[in-house]
């Protein structure tokens, strides 16, 4: 959906060197006695809600940059270059910017939710239950980043009083994880199918959307609860099963047999794209796109200065067969110029993702490529997962499932399925192979970090990367710190993390996690 701008939200674009975000101004309209009114001011506002989801660069740099494959072409004292160096503090702009963005995209959905439940409400009920589907999808969505940076984060549902941000405290992960639960299926219910949208509503959180979200955060949470007994986590990893299971069933999606289609420009919201944050020419004050995941990668065009975000581990991009498709769109090497009708090879490779194959040029500029969040090839990756850590072995379901994605990589081969997984691996093994397939399918596309995190190898990968700039990772970093800001205003209830200066936690808690 491109975000249509209204005068209700006042939308105006704040475009820096390498970032994006979008401000809304002033949100206490959402608010007034009386809105939303009709089916339009509903739409209106839940577009609005949407708005935090548009700063495609600042999840790249907290989500891409701290991981072991990428560090930043910028100043290493910069608050980007800490964040590659693993040496980020409290007052982080990047980590500060994404705390409070989440929770004013929290706040908004909030907001809308209690205004819409009132029983004077004039918006027709399709509508209404509509909105609400997407606003609670939202604030899930919003509240699974903030529990897998944070740990422990304030669980604020209402929006009634101006000041209490002063009282609110941090609660439990596991309170958190059932909040998100409700919010999605929830949403589930009142959202439509994929189908149901056209035309400029396409983009829109779905049913699907909402299913492979909540998938996805059984397996994190059956991984990362700190308190779940060996059952519990069991069943969390056959919820997240099940609920793959009736996404893949739904018949909603399919795999692009050309990987590249998922980053074209003319195949947005195509048949493997279950949500993406939609970036359109002309949505940022400047005539961009707004995503600047697109700029980062490839600002400095075709030459051999680095651009803002850098390929840092060639290791890996060796890694990928020759055969797999994948390599060459994930990892450009060589880029034709259209200009010079040349090939260009560069020295360091680019991301290629996020470059547009028939404009490169003007890829950096345009910014119009929508941000991939959740795509149907991550479904079965997903299923194969949970399914082993369910089982603790991979059952033939979890094996069918890794070779759908590995066939479709491959599908240019005389026979993709030579290169398939083969059945019998162990569940150590097999956990092996998943956690490398995500990594050629996914890279760069804001989830290596939290992936690194969730499987609890985060310290012993970047330390065996062999790039310098990760040579500075400690257990601390598992977590990033409560903004510094955030805690001069509510030092009490926002205890810091451990490591952190101001943090009171005197035992590492993440010890035994390698």
């Amino acid at each position: 959906m491109k975000k249509n701008v209204s005068a209700l939200l006042a939308l105006t674009a704040l475009l820096f060197a390498c970032s994006d975000s979008l401000y809304v101004d002033p949100i206490d309209k959402l608010t007034s006695d009386n809105f939303p009114v009709t089916d339009a001011d509903a739409i209106a506002a839940v577009n609005g809600v949407y708005q935090a989801n548009e700063l495609s660069t600042r999840f790249g740099y907290t989500i891409d940059l701290p991981s072991d494959l990428t560090i930043t072409g910028e100043n290493p004292n910069g608050d980007a270059g800490f964040l590659s160096s693993q040496q980020w503090e409290p007052f982080n702009s990047y980590i500060t910017y994404m705390w409070e963005t989440f929770y004013s995209g929290i706040t908004n959905a909030n907001r809308l939710i209690d205004k819409l439940f009132e029983p004077d409400n004039t918006v027709t009920p399709t509508i209404k239950a509509r909105v609400i589907g997407e606003a609670k999808f939202l604030r899930a969505y919003y509240y699974q980043y903030a529990v897998q940076f944070w740990g422990e984060v304030p669980l604020v549902l209402h929006r009634g009083v101006k000041d209490e941000g002063i009282s609110v405290k941090r609660e439990e992960i596991d309170v958190v994880y059932k909040q998100i639960e409700t919010d999605l299926i929830e949403a589930a219910e009142n959202l439509p199918h994929v189908s149901a949208y056209s035309g400029s509503d396409k983009g829109r959180a779905t049913w699907g959307a909402a299913k492979t979200l909540l998938s996805k955060v059984y397996l994190v949470w059956g991984q990362t609860s700190p308190t779940f007994s060996d059952a519990q986590r069991t069943e969390l990893f056959l919820k997240s099963v099940a609920t793959a299971t009736e996404v893949i069933e739904s018949g909603d999606y399919a795999l692009e047999e050309d990987y590249a289609q998922n980053w074209s420009v003319e195949n947005r919201n195509g048949k493997e794209s279950i949500f993406a944050t939609q970036h359109a020419v002309s949505q940022s004050s400047d005539g961009g796109g707004g995503n600047h995941l697109l700029h980062c990668a490839f600002a400095t065009g075709f030459t051999q200065s680095l651009p803002h975000v850098v390929v840092s581990n060639l290791q890996f991009r060796d890694e990928f067969d020759p055969n797999d498709q994948r390599k060459g769109i994930t990892y450009a090497d060589s880029l034709f110029n259209p200009q010079t009708g040349e090939w260009f090879n560069f020295d360091v490779p680019r991301y290629g993702k996020y470059i547009d194959p028939i404009d490169p040029n003007g890829s950096a500029s345009n910014r119009n490529i929508d941000r991939t969040v959740l795509r149907y090839a991550e479904v079965f990756l997903l299923r194969a997962e949970a399914l082993n850590e369910a089982y603790r072995a991979p059952v033939q379901t979890a094996t069918a499932d890794l070779n759908t994605v590995r066939r479709r990589a491959f599908i240019r081969t005389e026979d993709p399925s030579a290169y398939n997984v083969p059945d019998g691996l162990s569940y150590e093994d097999f956990k092996k192979r998943i956690q490398q397939e995500r990594t050629f399918e996914l890279t760069y596309e804001q989830n290596r970090r939290l992936d690194l995190v969730r499987w609890r190898i985060l310290v012993k990968t970047l330390k065996a990367s062999g790039v310098k700039a990760k040579e500075n990772v400690s257990h601390k970093n598992y977590r990033f710190p409560i903004p510094g800001s955030q805690r001069n205003i509510n030092p009490d209830g926002l205890w810091q993390n451990w490591g952190y200066d101001g943090s009171t936690v005197s035992t590492n808690p993440y010890i035994d996690f390698e």
